[in-house]
């Protein structure tokens, strides 16, 4: 086993033990109780820092492994290269002068392309992973997930109903087969992001020429 499927795997396995433990205390609970509607909330919003979470987490150790491998941005993907030129772009944007503009031209550039990949700047999650977001993200690093797509009306409403709930709106959901429907959405998604980051790592799919 890869060190990062292991690592995957570990944190999506802490994070869905929690949603098991409160899921099991509302099962438990009478249907028409306070408590079973206060627990529903609680697995709502827990669900979506779960789902955020687990994404960011994902996100950051595909970077950091990339890093880790020490390959030039001349050989990866176009997409890749970019994100971890973010800063040194900013840095020119200070400074658009003559003659920094022609040295970046010149030398700059070419000299950046022969370092090997520094994620200085790393993926944002904004604390709204709407499903858009999602597919940029994973656009930049060239990630193939496609279940966003088909779970789209599931995640805008479990980040929207989450924010409701952040806000201190009184947002009811009705039951416990009402929440499982976001949360199997969330859960595939989050399944289908590590699996496209091993497949990622393992078979050198962010370079030019795997």
């Amino acid at each position: 086993m890869s060190n990062w499927l292991k690592q995957l795997e570990e944190d999506l396995d802490w994070r869905l033990t929690e949603l098991a433990i409160l899921k099991k205390q509302a099962v438990l609970a009478s249907k028409d109780s306070d408590r079973y509607r206060a627990l529903l909330r609680a697995l709502w919003a827990m669900l979506y820092a779960h789902y955020e979470g687990f994404c960011k987490f994902a996100w950051d150790l595909y970077l950091d492994e990339l890093q880790k491998a020490g390959v030039k941005r001349k050989n990866c993907k176009d997409e890749i290269a970019k994100l971890s030129l973010q800063k040194q772009f900013k840095r020119l944007k200070g400074d658009l002068s003559p003659e920094s503009i022609w040295n970046f031209g010149q030398t700059g550039f070419r000299t950046m392309l022969e370092d090997n990949l520094d994620f200085q700047v790393k993926l944002e999650t904004k604390s709204n992973l709407y499903p858009q977001l999602f597919k940029e993200n994973s656009l930049k690093v060239c990630l193939s997930c496609t279940l966003v797509d088909q779970y789209e009306i599931e995640l805008k409403g479990l980040v929207r109903r989450r924010n409701e709930i952040a806000h201190g709106q009184k947002m009811i959901i009705k039951d416990l087969n009402e929440y499982k429907k976001y949360e199997d959405a969330a859960i595939e998604v989050m399944h289908e992001l590590a699996i496209a980051i091993v497949d990622c790592l393992d078979q050198r799919l962010y370079l030019k020429n795997p």
